[in-house]
């Protein structure tokens, strides 16, 4: 496996942590969710790779898009993810590997789809490169993206707020594998062309994230995304870490209206064809 750093962490931090909160989390990205299905528009008959499935929330949607003579491949690299997926059902091809590398033949794909699972490649040209191999002459991607930090004010405001407690993050190359591994739209068009792929699009666009209550969002925040492996790479005292998680809960209260929690959000919508 090529993906070794990222197999370790989605095995043992991230799927576990993904998995105790996972109604939650998908129920803030159901706007999405729906992006994605929208955009790909998979049709009966049709063959599908999900890539970076997790645990099936976009998988099921699309093979009953397709049933009955189609049929969806779902690929993730972590164990316990996947493992929740498959107990959801589905005639889904639920696989452990690792898409930089697996050879998918004879499985020729009329659609690649995937939802925040295509950020975390160790080397996104030889993935994608892999992935058109496997892709019909007819075929199409349908992707989302994050778009950059300062657009996603759901991580950037809780960023804001650990690191003026904690300090700056170690440098980091901002194309590394992770979250915001494929904000930028150029970036993204270099590794699609690079890989074979044409008629690229990267289309930012404003999307809301729906909050379950202040609270929830505010510990989200401290899980995942920026301000999740900022708190990850410094490890301040329980002390610190409930400062800044109340700090958070009242950062993001101007959101709420009644009972409903809207947080503003970009994605990139990525399309391209073979």
């Amino acid at each position: 496996m090529s993906n070794e750093k990222q197999a370790a962490y989605w095995n043992e931090i991230a799927g576990p942590k993904w998995i105790k909160i996972g109604d939650a989390m998908e129920a803030r990205l159901a706007n999405i969710t729906q992006l994605l299905l929208d955009t790909a528009a998979a049709k009966p008959g049709e063959t599908i790779l999900d890539v970076g499935c997790g645990t099936g929330t976009t998988a099921r949607p699309l093979s009953e898009a397709v049933s009955p003579a189609g049929h969806v491949t779902a690929v993730d690299i972590s164990t316990p993810m996947l493992e929740v997926a498959r107990t959801r059902g589905g005639p889904i091809n639920y696989l452990q590997a690792d898409a930089q590398t697996h050879n998918f033949s004879p499985t020729k794909f009329d659609l690649l789809a995937s939802r925040f699972g295509v950020m975390f490649f160790e080397d996104p040209v030889a993935a994608f490169t892999n992935l058109h191999a496997h892709l019909a002459s007819s075929g199409r991607l349908c992707c989302i993206t994050w778009a950059p930090l300062a657009q996603n004010p759901h991580w950037q405001i809780p960023f804001n707020i650990v690191r003026a407690h904690l300090g700056e993050p170690e440098p980091r190359h901002p194309h590394a594998p992770g979250p915001l591994a494929f904000a930028d739209a150029a970036y993204v068009n270099y590794i699609l062309a690079k890989s074979g792929f044409s008629r690229i699009t990267v289309t930012p666009t404003a999307i809301s994230i729906i909050g379950e209550s202040l609270e929830a969002e505010a510990r989200m925040a401290t899980l995942f995304g920026p301000p999740g492996a900022l708190l990850e790479e410094k490890q301040p005292s329980p002390e610190t870490r409930e400062k800044i998680l109340t700090e958070i809960t009242t950062a993001l209260s101007p959101f709420q209206t009644g009972t409903s929690l809207s947080l503003p959000a970009t994605v990139n919508l990525v399309t391209a064809y073979h």
